[in-house]
């Protein structure tokens, strides 16, 4: 799960960091994703491994009762506290997304600890940072798994689709758990597409035109769309595919058509996560309105009247 900074300048303004130095990003930019996948999980364990190694020497957060003064247990917190503020900033320049969350925050505002370390030491104060300390490293990994968690349940979570229908948006789940996120989009909306065509297939729908009677299933995405859009169940007069589902499919046959969308802005790779959701969504929704019913559609010939 990495989401990768689009600048040097980015990563520092939100995470100010101490330990990482610039070259260090420069390595990142350059890695295949799987030698950020991988980086991204040793940073967090060794965030989790410091904070292990803090509570034992029984530094258990704000909240808990401090230990007393000791230059010695101060002594052998040092190391375990640049272990855990250079995982931290690790995780973080690799996981844009946790940086951004509120789990981030209190890491955030204590990582420069360090740079004070001189100055609180010999006092109670030292032991005081050290705690704030491990209580947010606390919540950082705490957000780290909840981010995790999600994402597997993203998209596919509430899905009921036959299996051949839900591979699309298993993988595209798997593109967004990774940070490919615009790719993780074209391939949610191909499972959309998929539904429809397995449902004009399924309920045998033809597009007629002044040549030729083809399967609508087989026809090009926007006759696929107009086809459905006429059909309607017999009884009730509802059009199968609602005017929400067919602006969304224009959307997917406007997106697929333009190519790949650059930026990489903040609100865009919202947008593509909060758009998937819908097509996974809709697609669920549509097949299960279909797939569970009996009642007939008309027409099933469809005459081309648009361009």
């Amino acid at each position: 799960m990495t989401w990768l900074w689009e600048s040097w300048e980015e990563y520092c303004k939100r995470c100010h960091p101490v330990e990482i130095r610039q070259g260090r990003f420069r390595l990142v930019r350059s890695s295949t994703k799987l030698q950020s996948v991988q980086d991204l999980a040793d940073a967090a364990e060794e965030l989790a491994e410091s904070f292990r190694e803090l509570k034992s020497l029984d530094f258990k957060g704000k909240n808990a009762r401090p230990p007393n003064y000791d230059p010695a247990l101060v002594g052998r917190a040092r190391d375990p506290v640049i272990h855990a503020i250079h995982a931290g900033e690790t995780l973080l320049l690799y996981h844009k997304r946790l940086a951004l969350s509120e789990a981030s925050y209190g890491f955030l505002h204590q990582n420069d600890f360090l740079e004070h370390w001189d100055k609180y030491v010999g006092g109670q104060r030292i032991i005081h940072e050290i705690q704030q300390l491990v209580e947010d490293v606390g919540q950082l990994l705490e957000g780290y798994q909840r981010i995790s968690g999600e994402d597997e349940r993203f998209l596919v979570g509430d899905l009921d689709l036959p299996k051949e229908l839900e591979e699309d948006f298993n993988l595209s789940r798997n593109l967004f758990s990774v940070g490919f996120d615009e790719v993780g989009l074209f391939i949610a909306a191909r499972g959309l597409e998929k539904v429809l065509r397995r449902i004009a297939f399924d309920r045998k729908i033809e597009l007629v035109t002044s040549k030729k009677t083809e399967a609508a299933s087989e026809a090009e995405l926007h006759d696929l769309i107009e086809t459905m859009s006429r059909v309607r169940w017999k009884v009730r007069g509802v059009p199968l595919v609602s005017r929400q589902t067919k602006a969304l499919l224009q959307y997917i046959r406007t997106l697929r058509n333009s190519g790949a969308h650059s930026g990489g802005q903040e609100s865009d790779e919202d947008n593509f996560r909060q758009t998937a959701a819908i097509i996974a969504r809709s697609a669920n929704s549509l097949w299960n309105s279909v797939a569970r019913k009996r009642a007939r559609l008309e027409p099933t010939s469809v005459q081309k009247n648009w361009p």
